[in-house]
């Protein structure tokens, strides 16, 4: 699944909330919502690694390749 800059703010911004004291956050990527509970916060972790992850794999994907000469 490809995830968003906004779907990454979302899940951090949960645990969060989760990590300071709420008892429940609702985290919504398009058109599913999820609610959490504090006992969820390893899965919100593992979620955001493996967005991140891909995020970076998207970023590495890219490359030039440039060749240099003296002419002839």
């Amino acid at each position: 699944m490809a995830y968003s800059d906004t779907n990454l703010s979302n899940i951090e911004s949960a645990i969060i909330a989760l990590a300071t004291g709420a008892r429940k956050v609702r985290v919504t990527m398009g058109d599913k919502s999820i609610e959490y509970s504090d006992a969820d916060l390893d899965k919100l972790r593992s979620l955001r690694s493996d967005m991140m992850a891909e995020q970076t794999n998207k970023a590495n994907s890219r490359y030039f390749l440039i060749t240099t000469g003296k002419g002839l």
